[in-house]
């Protein structure tokens, strides 16, 4: 339940629930059940574990990247009052076992809550092991904040969208599948969608497109964050990314803080430590054609950083050819 972010030199982990709603139902978190002050997890069999491959694969030569499209979310049935309460607390407890995995770096406490069929798509092996260690330390400080639209999808399956804030700056809004795996209720999916900020007195939305070019002569492909205003934001209660994929290919927008006055590049060539860059928030995946939220909640005045590192058809991530971009953030005056 959070993206984990397998691209480029940031292992950074993140894996969560979310989702904008239909208001079918809402169910608040404090007046559902009492949040679990531990979480309870079966965590994972004894077992060697295999150091996954994170580097992702070169697009074979001659061959093009097929566009990837965005899969639709499943309405479902409104659950009746029982099984809403049963979705709210399993919600409860994988935000609890989020927050206790981070406390203790260890991410067997959430994964061992995972579908193996959740494994596979997060893994491609199959191993719980290899999900553990794509995973880091744990996703960060969890805050669950509502969980609304409690349905019972049309193979028997569960779902709920989960308003989260994610180390105290990233609103998330999660569409977390839960599925039935020989008797025990297990997280199945995930979804990120434009997360509720109507509670802000006050929001600045920030135009991003995703742009890619292509060398005619050469076919070489670049990318780019261009903003459709001037890159700076007056600090403000929310400021919402609008981030438009206008492009043919699969992206993400990770948002880091990097040391000041650091090229961005020394991401790349190591100059940059990794124990030097505060990971924010992430918008990922971002499909061809469609236009994702990413809100952001009392960042601090100073320069923020995007970076992409989806590989594209020549396999290499796409910060490398141009997908890195940077704004301000400014304090507003007296």
């Amino acid at each position: 339940m959070l993206s984990r972010l397998k691209y480029g030199v940031l292992a950074i982990g993140a894996a969560l629930l979310v989702t904008g709603g239909s208001g079918i139902a809402s169910v608040s978190a404090q007046d559902a059940s009492p949040t679990p002050a531990e979480c309870v997890s079966p965590g994972l069999p004894e077992g060697s574990p295999t150091p996954m491959d994170m580097a992702s694969p070169a697009a074979e030569a001659g061959h093009e990247m097929e566009a990837p499209v965005a899969p639709e979310v499943p309405a479902g049935t409104p659950a009746d009052d029982a099984t809403a309460a049963e979705i709210v607390a399993f919600v409860e407890n994988y935000v609890a076992c989020l927050n206790a995995a981070t406390a203790a770096a260890d991410p067997s406490l959430y994964v061992g809550l995972w579908s193996a069929a959740f494994v596979m798509e997060s893994t491609g092996t199959g191993n719980p092991w290899d999900a553990v260690a794509s995973e880091g330390s744990g996703p960060g400080t969890v805050v669950l904040q509502a969980v609304n639209n409690p349905v019972v999808l049309d193979d028997g399956s569960r779902a709920a969208n989960a308003e989260v804030l994610i180390n105290d700056h990233w609103l998330a809004n999660v569409h977390m599948t839960i599925v039935d795996e020989e008797g025990t209720w297990k997280y199945g999916g995930e979804m990120f969608q434009t997360a509720d900020t109507s509670f802000a007195s006050g929001v600045t939305v920030m135009g991003i497109d995703i742009v890619e070019t292509t060398d005619e002569s050469t076919g070489a492909v670049t990318y780019a964050f261009q903003f459709l205003g001037a890159p700076t934001a007056v600090q403000n209660e929310v400021i919402t990314l609008n981030i438009a994929n206008q492009g043919a290919e699969l992206h993400e927008a990770i948002l880091i803080q990097l040391p000041e006055d650091a090229d961005p590049m020394g991401i790349l060539d190591g100059s940059i430590a990794e124990a030097d860059v505060t990971f924010i928030a992430v918008a990922f995946p971002i499909y061809p054609g469609q236009t994702y939220d990413l809100s952001l909640v009392n960042l601090d005045p100073g320069v923020y950083t995007l970076v992409c590192f989806i590989p594209g058809p020549d396999g290499a991530p796409h910060i490398v050819n141009g997908m890195v971009a940077q704004f301000e953030v400014v304090a507003a005056a007296a």
